[in-house]
């Protein structure tokens, strides 16, 4: 069955992000909710606490979140929306599923650009380090993103547009 996006189970997921609203993003997540990190294979939050912590994490360092499609039916949702970090523009995709309640419960993440991508890597780890009382890890996380995120930004504003674009002699 299709359903349309003013009647999506992610509604007020897509509500409560693009108002920055924590306490309102929660209540639309299961108890046992799982996100997949866009950031890495090894990283997944299990439950309402882990990706609490994150939501809260990320919402600190995001603007602008805005949510443009809403696909799927009433289990499976494809959600894309944009956001800011600082000046740069995040794409993302998010695959939600919805339980039986109409809670979600599993969220797989997919962000791009890669400059935008390292960045948001650069603001989240040592964000989750200093939220979890770590702030000599945040230190060493932010430390060693650091050069990722400016040679991913270096790449896409020098370097891909000198193999993109036809030598104009």
């Amino acid at each position: 069955m299709t359903v349309h996006i003013q009647d999506s189970p992610a509604a007020a997921y897509r509500r409560a992000g693009e108002a920055h609203d924590l306490d309102a993003l929660m209540t639309t997540l299961a108890a046992d909710v799982t996100l997949h990190s866009p950031l890495s294979a090894e990283v997944t939050f299990e439950g309402k606490d882990q990706v609490g912590e994150l939501f809260s994490v990320v919402l600190s360092v995001l603007s602008g979140m805005r949510y443009h499609s809403d696909i799927g039916d009433d289990r499976t949702r494809a959600l894309t929306a944009t956001a800011r970090l600082g000046d740069l523009e995040i794409h993302e995709a998010a695959v939600v599923e919805v339980d039986d309640g109409g809670l979600v419960r599993d969220i797989t993440l997919f962000i791009r650009p890669l400059p935008a991508l390292t960045a948001l890597m650069g603001a989240l780890g040592p964000g989750m380090a200093r939220a979890s009382g770590r702030p000599g890890l945040a230190l060493l996380v932010g430390a060693a993103v650091k050069p990722l995120a400016a040679m991913t930004r270096l790449g896409d504003r020098t370097l891909v547009p000198l193999v993109t674009r036809p030598d104009r002699r």
